[in-house]
């Protein structure tokens, strides 16, 4: 009965919890993100000249829940350097004209959840691979976004 109980307590948490939206590398519903976002991405990684070939593709979100999708998730679309269970992601923060950098990390997917710090939701990054599979809860805190908590697991 107490199991059932902790179970039923668990899952209540975590549908308040997580997902608002869901974002992974693979979506077929990517476009090519504003020329903005291209170079703030392309200045803050400069010294990378793989990256600087590479097409950039994103979709729109809402990391502050007022309705609108004015803030950016990006990725790269084929590109070289990285399996298909882990790519470059970088989180774009609308501030007026600009779109400024407040997370780059890598992973598979990236859940915007309703637990908000600072002013912005919580993000929860997973990445896998044949040999292991990572989750981290990332935390706004007024300028980035600091990772909170992370699990990795090797694989048997």
């Amino acid at each position: 009965m107490k199991l059932n109980l902790l179970i039923l307590g668990l899952l209540m948490v975590a549908s308040t919890s997580w997902p608002v939206e869901n974002f992974t590398i693979e979506d077929d519903d990517l476009y090519a993100v504003p020329q903005n976002a291209e170079v703030a991405i392309r200045q803050a990684e400069a010294k990378d000249d793989d990256l600087q070939k590479c097409e950039f593709v994103g979709k729109a979100v809402d990391l502050d829940g007022d309705g609108q999708a004015t803030d950016l998730i990006v990725t790269l679309r084929d590109a070289s350097g990285w399996d298909a269970a882990v790519g470059p992601l970088w989180v774009l923060r609308r501030i007026g004209d600009s779109l400024v950098i407040v997370l780059s990390e890598g992973g598979h997917s990236v859940t915007i959840g309703k637990t908000k710090h600072k002013g912005l939701y919580d993000l929860a990054i997973s990445a896998e691979s044949a040999g292991w599979s990572r989750q981290s809860i990332w935390q706004f805190n007024g300028e980035r976004y600091k990772k909170a908590k992370e699990k990795t697991k090797k694989a048997d």
